[in-house]
């Protein structure tokens, strides 16, 4: 049996690697599992040569409820070289804290057929302005996407900035919009900026020991370490993924999360939540300001167990451990819920354990 270990994120809904060759070869869970977790100790081990933890990596990789993200938006219209990408990281790269970690993804702002009204209501929506700007069609804008941000951090993107002319303003994707939802079907992850090291994917047919700047932008220049791994391994292991609802269709991006840590990975819409009477005490104890902030305090363990089942695909699952001695298989997933005391919403962290056999998942904390 390989040994199971812990995995921050496994992107299966952006990159379907592993989804063509579970159905190309009809591999089974037992050999889904052990090519996943091969793949995982493999990673380690690169990463480990090359001076990184893969542990290290974790607030770059998942959601943080306490923690911001923001889309920098650009205008490309107002950048004269067609490699507006580096004109726009000349610009950003100084701003990065060599002390931070975090996932940035980069895209054009695309067109959808049909679509361009909602796409300028979603823009309209959510970014704040630092300039007058005109709209005349959605691909004018580059985004950049950084996750894992204190509010310090945001000032200072948006402060550095607002001398460039191309720079339009940002949106807070924090919490869930048409503009966020837009951006998880755009945006694509360029790398993960850890302290003073920014990791990329190489080309599979590379030796592991290769160390590139795929994407030719100036990290060197400001004092970064560029270091890179197969694309193959960085794709499915190392590229956060935007929250959004499970769309019909992607449903295989939870399967093959679950079986990363087990053998028998089932659909949860087919789960029942379990709270037991001594979790909900404590969580309403212990977890006192979370459950207030939600107005959750008269809430009875059906009715939690219930509202965690509703707003499970809403989000993916992450944080994907199994804990041998005691025999539990765990994952964690955000749910957002309307805020008493705040127009913003609540971000909570719901940390479950997965018992396929009963079709059960147990609540284990939220906060």
């Amino acid at each position: 049996m390989t040994e199971t270990k812990p995995i921050h994120t496994l992107n299966a809904r952006d990159n379907v690697m592993l989804e063509v060759i579970r159905n190309y070869f009809k591999l089974t869970p037992h050999h889904m599992h052990r090519q996943i977790q091969g793949m995982r100790a493999t990673l380690e081990d690169i990463l480990s040569k090359k001076g990184i933890s893969y542990s290290n990596l974790r607030s770059a990789l998942v959601p943080d409820r306490k923690r911001r993200e923001i889309a920098l938006v650009f205008d490309t219209t107002a950048i004269e070289s067609s490699w507006y990408g580096l004109d726009v990281f000349e610009r950003i790269i100084p701003q990065l804290d060599k002390r931070s970690n975090h996932s940035i993804l980069v895209g054009d702002y695309l067109d959808r057929p049909g679509e361009i009204e909602k796409l300028f209501s979603a823009f309209e929506e959510s970014v704040r302005l630092r300039r007058n700007v005109e709209f005349r069609h959605p691909s004018q804008f580059y985004i950049v996407y950084l996750n894992n941000l204190t509010d310090a951090m945001v000032r200072r993107f948006d402060e550095g900035l607002a001398g460039y002319e191309a720079y339009v303003g940002f949106a807070d994707t924090t919490y869930a919009s048409a503009f966020k939802l837009y951006l998880s079907t755009m945006l694509v992850n360029l790398g993960i900026k850890h302290g003073h090291i920014f990791i990329q994917g190489h080309e599979p047919d590379r030796p592991d020991a290769d160390d590139l700047n795929m994407c030719g932008y100036p990290f060197e220049e400001t004092g970064f370490t560029c270091r890179s791994v197969s694309s193959d391994l960085e794709g499915v292991l190392l590229s956060f993924k935007i929250e959004r609802p499970v769309f019909s269709g992607f449903e295989v991006d939870t399967e093959l999360a679950l079986n990363a840590i087990s053998l028998l990975p089932l659909p949860l819409d087919d789960f029942v939540v379990e709270v037991e009477a001594a979790r909900l005490n404590y969580v309403k104890t212990i977890k006192k300001n979370s459950v207030e902030r939600a107005g959750l305090e008269a809430i009875t363990s059906n009715e939690l167990g219930e509202l965690i089942k509703a707003k499970i695909s809403g989000s993916y699952i992450y944080n994907l451990v199994v804990l041998e001695e005691y025999d539990i298989a765990k994952f964690n997933i955000i749910i957002e819920l309307p805020s008493r005391s705040s127009e913003e919403p609540t971000r909570l962290l719901a940390a479950l354990e997965y018992k396929p056999e009963q079709k059960i998942l147990r609540l284990l904390t939220l906060y």
